[in-house]
């Protein structure tokens, strides 16, 4: 096991051949994921075999093994129950204590090859994306004391291999396939779906529509890679992913959430609702958004692509009379033209600008 801090640098236990300290383990097969259980230590499926790991001295805290054969990455919820799963369909997902007590079956038999798992921070509801049933089934149970049942189909046209929560936003992010011939994107014959490889999707699971997204960046033509990896900072604003492929690329690469943050210029008497053209333009990375509230109210502002797809929202909060700036980081996206829109005060008001790499 590899091991890194935040700036890149190995840590002063990495890596990690042999796990010492409640018990002694030598790793020799095959790592299907990790996780982060309540109180941040590590969570590692090896094979059939989880292994709780010490985040700060690579010490092992207690094990425990799967009986259903060998394993995908786990889920945790804020009790700090471990939800383990099968890779092979068939078996069971159990429900674990936080201590590894094995409390049961969520699901008797899995359905489809996975290799990841989500479950609600609440324990009560299972996302279980098999990457061959092109498709999420979500597993509800009403209370902690009822059985799981299938609720629903979601995600449609996923392969989906990877699932993180996003602990700033709540979205529930996953990748809809890869880009090779097996498990594409886009393969449930019942409905036209329209995503792309490899690429991580960000979903509101309360209405199943899609938010954000973000691409793995190849780095040879000839790149395969299937996206089975992605984890957030603890305060969301950066995201980690992974693939796994036959070409040389880096092993991880980082996100950052664009910054928009908002200036207020001062309470001048303002007469109008205005938003003025963006400075510079043409930008590259960022830009400013002057704009003037004349009556407190609400106020909304959003970026547009030029197909009218929804690209971030700068401002949606109530706001004082007076003048503001916002800032808009375009780093995480294609040069081209952007459509951006004010509604306040009863106005629409929109402009152009764009964006030059």
């Amino acid at each position: 096991i590899f091991v890194y801090n935040a700036d890149g640098t190995p840590a002063s236990f990495n890596p990690i051949k042999i796990i010492t300290g409640a018990y002694t383990d030598t790793l020799y097969n095959s790592t299907r994921g990790a996780v982060a259980d309540k109180n941040g230590n590590i969570l590692w499926s090896s094979y059939n075999n989880v292994e709780r790991i010490n985040y700060q001295t690579g010490a092992g805290i207690n094990q425990q093994i799967y009986s259903g054969g060998t394993l995908t990455a786990c889920a945790v919820d804020t009790a700090g129950d471990v939800f383990v799963a099968p890779v092979i369909p068939g078996n069971p997902i159990q429900v674990w204590g936080s201590d590894f007590t094995n409390n049961g079956n969520a699901v008797d038999s899995s359905i489809g090859f996975s290799r990841t798992l989500a479950v609600s921070p609440d324990g009560n509801t299972i996302y279980w994306p098999g990457y061959s049933n092109n498709s999420v089934y979500v597993y509800n149970r009403p209370d902690a004391f009822s059985p799981y049942a299938l609720k629903d189909t979601v995600l449609r046209g996923f392969s989906c291999e990877s699932m993180a929560w996003d602990p700033k936003t709540g979205y529930l992010w996953a990748s809809s396939g890869s880009g090779d011939l097996n498990n594409p994107p886009n393969q449930d014959t019942t409905v036209k779906t329209y995503y792309t490889a490899p690429t991580w999707y960000a979903v509101d699971t309360k209405t199943w529509t899609i938010k954000d997204s973000l691409k793995w960046n190849y780095f040879h033509s000839s790149d395969v890679v299937r996206p089975r990896g992605l984890a957030f900072s603890p305060d969301g604003n950066t995201a980690y992913v992974t693939g796994y492929g036959e070409s040389n690329y880096p092993v991880v690469e980082a996100f950052a959430r664009p910054t928009t943050g908002v200036k207020n210029e001062g309470s001048n008497v303002v007469t109008n609702f205005t938003m003025s053209q963006n400075y510079p333009n043409p930008f590259n990375p960022s830009t400013e958004i002057s704009y003037s509230v004349a009556k407190a109210g609400y106020v909304n502002i959003k970026v547009y692509d030029m197909l009218g797809r929804l690209v971030t929202t700068l401002v949606n909060e109530n706001k004082s009379t007076g003048n503001y700036t916002v800032r808009f980081d375009a780093s995480r996206y294609a040069s081209g033209t952007y459509i951006y829109q004010m509604n306040a005060g009863g106005l629409l008001i929109t402009k152009k600008m764009i964006f030059l790499k």
